[in-house]
């Protein structure tokens, strides 16, 4: 049994296996705690997480293509971006390409 089996069983709320050893040990392993679940009063109660925004991943507007472009075109427009994002305007190679199209 890996040494990380009880303390796994301990997160998803399921009593350790015992042993299949065939050799006794004088000393007992400590069992982990069990970890109790939220009440649904608990997580009514906690404020929304903070976090980061929603990237276009999730946003449903979007969604990830792929397409073949030569080497050269994208370093460029790599170096463009670069260069542009000195000078204080940030902008993303996926709106580059939206503006493009």
């Amino acid at each position: 049994m890996s040494k990380f089996k009880g303390i796994l069983d301990a997160a998803k709320g399921r009593e350790p296996e015992p042993e299949k050893s065939s050799q006794k040990t004088e000393t007992q392993k400590p069992q982990p705690e069990k970890v109790q679940p939220h009440s649904v009063d608990q997580l009514q109660s906690e404020p929304p997480k903070r976090g980061r925004p929603k990237a276009k991943r999730s946003d449903p507007d979007y969604e990830q293509v792929t397409a073949y472009i030569r080497r050269d075109t994208h370093t460029t427009v790599k170096i463009e971006l670069l260069k542009s994002a000195q000078d204080g305007q940030k902008r993303e190679f996926s709106e580059l390409v939206q503006d493009l199209l």
